[in-house]
């Protein structure tokens, strides 16, 4: 039985991805917070596979807000392996696309970290566009000795590392820091097009951002970079959302006080393990996590299809 999402089902989808062969770090507030902040106009719409009453596959779709580009959205799903190879898969699919059609798309985007994930898209006739890598850095190993050296050489230079919730009322000036890194994140199409409410709602206002746990640098008072880290208490692990440097303060080693702040919060209180991910094209974040001790445990392949007409 194929249904559509309702709040309620969020917990349990997200303990789904605990069976996933990649590393999440998704908790039911956050999938049900995800899709309540998509603005309107992604147009969002999620289904549920159900056996014998219990959800055993899910899938989400929307318009990608975040990018200038028209009429492109994307699809992924889900479903747990005992209840693959019986076309759960390809009804949740079906249902995305024909929605995504519904409302204009022509181009879809979705991903995946396996060769079976890789066939299911290409017999639909997506095409593979992008990699990334995804990371993971144990936590209790992580080299911290840089920070304090690296804290007081960028200090006498006048940057002063944060946490979030020191400055996070200033949420024009975290927009524009955040809108302007984002944009700049190597990508089939440039996430160029964040709009300040949808910003307050959709990341700032995620229920698994820690505010302490975040870091932003400051110079004069102003911010210049940051890193942002979502929690997954009950398991221990954290997401590195996202880590950018205004472009006039870049290659001062601004990232990776950010980076190395959240890493120590981490540890100090609990966290075994940090995620994160990088563009294939994005050198410079790539090298950054691999010296801070981040290991490649998946790769994610983005596939395109251009044909919803």
């Amino acid at each position: 039985m194929i249904r559509p999402y309702r709040p309620g089902d969020a917990d349990a989808l997200a303990a789904m991805l605990d069976e996933d062969r990649t590393p999440h770090a998704v908790t039911g507030d956050g999938l049900r917070h995800w899709f309540a902040s998509q603005p309107a106009r992604a147009r969002v719409a999620g289904w549920v596979a159900e056996e014998d009453g219990e959800p055993v596959g899910w899938v989400r779709a929307r318009l990608c807000w975040a990018t200038s580009a028209e009429g492109v959205g994307e699809i992924w799903a889900f479903v747990i392996p005992k209840a693959r190879r019986r076309g759960l898969g390809g009804m949740l699919f079906d249902a995305a696309h024909a929605h995504l059609r519904a409302v204009g798309v022509r181009v879809v985007g979705s991903w995946t970290t396996g060769e079976e994930g890789g066939r299911f898209l290409a017999a639909r006739g997506f095409q593979p566009s992008r990699t990334q890598e995804i990371l993971r850095l144990d936590v209790a190993s992580a080299d911290l000795s840089a920070l304090d050296d690296l804290r007081r050489r960028l200090g006498r230079e006048g940057y002063e590392l944060v946490p979030l919730s020191a400055v996070a009322e200033r949420t024009q000036e975290l927009y524009d820091l955040d809108a302007g890194a984002t944009a700049d994140v190597p990508g089939s199409f440039a996430e160029d097009d964040v709009r300040l409410e949808d910003w307050l709602s959709e990341a700032l206002g995620h229920p698994q951002l820690t505010r302490e746990g975040s870091t932003v640098v400051l110079v004069r008072g102003a911010p210049v970079a940051y890193s942002f880290l979502h929690v997954a208490p009950a398991s221990g692990t954290a997401a590195n959302e996202m880590t950018g440097t205004h472009p006039g303060h870049r290659r001062k080693g601004l990232a990776r006080l950010a980076k190395l702040g959240t890493i120590a919060w981490a540890r100090e209180h609990g966290y075994r393990a940090i995620l994160t991910e990088s563009d294939e094209d994005n050198a410079g974040m790539l090298h950054l996590n691999r010296s801070l001790g981040y290991r490649q445990v998946a790769t994610e392949t983005q596939y395109l299809l251009e044909v919803l007409r």
